[in-house]
């Protein structure tokens, strides 16, 4: 085992947040147990593979076993953890192998020490198959180190549990964004380190986070073709519950089915917001919508595609007898949160709106949501704290908007205004945040910026290294073109090789990282554009239907095209120039400021 002074000297690549560090100076006390909750957004992968690291170097471990509770969750540690793990400063063979893929060829691997980090899924730990071969890879060398992933799973007399706690270890960390269980039965007992939201929001690690509270009224046809409408409360009492499949019978068996022709605010106002702070934030901001139910969910989905098309793509994912197949809600998710971009860190999402029934919680991954639609019961409960974690990744400048219906339990029990973070904690509600809820109304306009805010490409080039592809063909170019070199010098880890293609690669993409910035401003300034006209187009809605509660949708699509046709004819069409992006900008500036005063143009009318 290494001294302590020698650990000390351990330095990872990036920063350990507050709450990161202190697990790390717990892990290093010689302890074979941590239990921690660390708010979603706030790194846990991280966490994971800095333990390992630390113990690693300890001499205490040289494997890693991570159990997840989702394949989802396992399919992106597999994608990202390798860059955890090299910004953990942890050395060696950084892949990741799925245990249930790779089965018992994995043993062979372990024992030639050519793998160290090994995922799997709960449910498959617990199949004899899956089980036999974790025990197996236990039993045949290595010191281990479990990671258990979302620990909330896991009761203590549940399969699972019992399952996970007879793993013999060296160290187990368990962690959790929301730890607590209904019965309090948790197989890993109380957090021994906790970080508390706000705390975090503090940190700058996750967004500040706000709930809105709004009458949403569902309306269904029945038979005879009059509209019933009912509050969220008021369906599920009538359904028997409030389960996708119990909301689906009790319209089919009474003949009904959902009327779209009326939008909600709780439909609208949040993605108003999202689209104006797409302006003001420069980011390609996402939102969640959780439905009721299967057809709940395709027809929200017309909605919002209707209403919004020319500037937000919607779909939406269920599973169950009138869901869609595995597959293609897992296309789906794809495009709503892809996987991180090699270079840039980033996920370059393709869909903006993602309508779901129960598929949109833990393990979604996307840094850009900051609307959280429930459309569905809001219970306050780990299942929707874990859907709320979604708009808490960190971005500058950006604030997670959480949205329910007015009957549900977060707007009944208070979570209202920045209370809802004190929700995320199992706390109660600070009153003064409510009260500050209730004297600023969510339905409040804010203006545009004076510009948009343009993003200039960042790319991330620290984590290249001499190992990666495109690195190594590198190499080869520069052998070709270089007397005396040979394909053996790559052997050698010393020679000036290895470094000079790592720096000519960085150089290469710097270079076409600038040429591609003015291609990507004039972009970001039409897609401003496009927000823009979203935005004014809806205020102008709001203004010429004197503020109802409620608008048809087809009001929309026609002050659109007015606008559209007015602003063509005062200026021209939009091009891919940025001036005449800016002129289209300020003409939709000076509508909005018209309208804001309450004046209508006649030619709106």
């Amino acid at each position: 085992m290494e001294s302590p002074s020698l650990v000390q000297k351990l330095s990872f690549r990036k920063n350990a947040r507050e709450g990161q560090q202190a697990v790390f100076d717990e892990v290093q006390k010689g302890s074979k147990y941590l239990n921690i909750k660390l708010p979603t957004g706030y790194g846990k992968t991280f966490v994971c593979c800095g333990s390992y690291s630390l113990l690693k170097h300890q001499g205490r471990v040289n494997r890693l076993l991570v159990i997840f509770p989702s394949v989802s969750q396992l399919e992106q540690f597999k994608e990202g953890g390798s860059k955890d793990l090299e910004d953990a400063s942890v050395d060696g063979n950084l892949a990741v192998y799925d245990v249930s893929y790779w089965g018992i060829k994995l043993i062979n691997r372990h024992k030639r020490n050519e793998a160290q980090i090994f995922a799997i899924t709960v449910q498959a730990l617990t199949q004899p198959n899956g089980q036999t071969i974790v025990q197996e890879l236990l039993a045949s060398g290595g010191r281990w180190m479990l990671c258990v992933d979302e620990y909330h799973h896991y009761g203590i007399d549940a399969v699972w549990g019992k399952a996970v706690l007879s793993l013999p270890v060296e160290f187990t960390l368990a962690m959790s964004a929301t730890p607590n269980r209904k019965d309090n039965d948790s197989a890993f007992g109380e957090p021994h380190i906790m970080v508390k939201y706000r705390d975090a929001k503090d940190e700058k690690a996750v967004k500040p986070l706000i709930s809105h509270s709004y009458v949403y009224t569902l309306d269904v046809r029945n038979e005879e073709g009059d509209v019933e409408s009912y509050s969220t409360s008021e369906l599920i009492k009538k359904a028997g519950g409030e389960s996708p499949e119990k909301i689906d019978a009790f319209l089919i068996t009474r003949k009904m089915r959902w009327s779209p022709k009326y939008v909600s605010p709780l439909v609208s106002i949040p993605l108003e917001r999202m689209i104006r702070e797409r302006v003001n934030t420069g980011f390609r901001l996402q939102a969640i919508v959780g439905a009721m139910s299967v057809s709940h969910a395709e027809m929200v989905c017309r909605q919002i595609s209707e209403i919004f098309k020319d500037v937000l793509s919607v779909d939406w994912v269920g599973t169950g007898e009138d869901g869609r197949s595995n597959e293609e809600n897992k296309k789906i998710l794809r495009k709503f949160c892809p996987p991180k971009d090699p270079l840039t860190g980033e996920r370059e999402h393709t869909l903006d709106v993602l309508v779901h029934v129960g598929m949109a919680g833990e393990g979604l991954d996307s840094v850009d949501v900051s609307e959280v639609i429930h459309l569905n019961s809001a219970s306050w409960n780990n299942s929707n704290d874990q859907e709320n974690g979604r708009a808490a990744r960190y971005r500058p400048g950006v604030t997670g908007h959480i949205n329910f219906d007015s009957s549900s339990e977060y707007a009944t029990q208070g979570y209202l205004g920045e209370a809802i973070m004190d929700a995320m904690d199992h706390e109660k509600p600070k009153s003064e945040e409510q009260e500050k809820e209730r004297s600023e109304p969510s339905e409040e306009y804010k203006e545009l910026p004076e510009e948009p805010k343009i993003h200039i490409a960042n790319i991330d080039l620290d984590h290249i290294n001499s190992g990666d592809p495109q690195v190594v063909t590198m190499k080869k170019i520069i052998t070709m073109k270089t007397p005396g070199l040979s394909v053996d010098d790559w052997k050698d880890e010393n020679h000036w090789i290895h470094q000079v293609a790592v720096e000519e690669y960085k150089r290469m993409m710097k270079q076409e990282a600038e040429k591609m910035n003015p291609e990507s401003i004039a972009r970001q300034w039409q897609e401003s554009v496009k927000n823009a006209t979203s935005v004014v187009t809806h205020l102008a809605a709001k203004v010429v239907a004197q503020k109802s509660e409620r608008f048809e949708k087809s009001m929309i699509g026609d002050i659109k095209k007015r606008i559209n046709y007015r602003k063509k004819s005062d200026l021209g069409g939009v091009s891919n120039e940025v001036e005449t992006c800016k002129q289209h900008y300020e003409w939709l500036k000076g509508l909005e400021s018209t309208l804001q005063s309450g004046e209508v143009p006649k030619w709106l009318l």
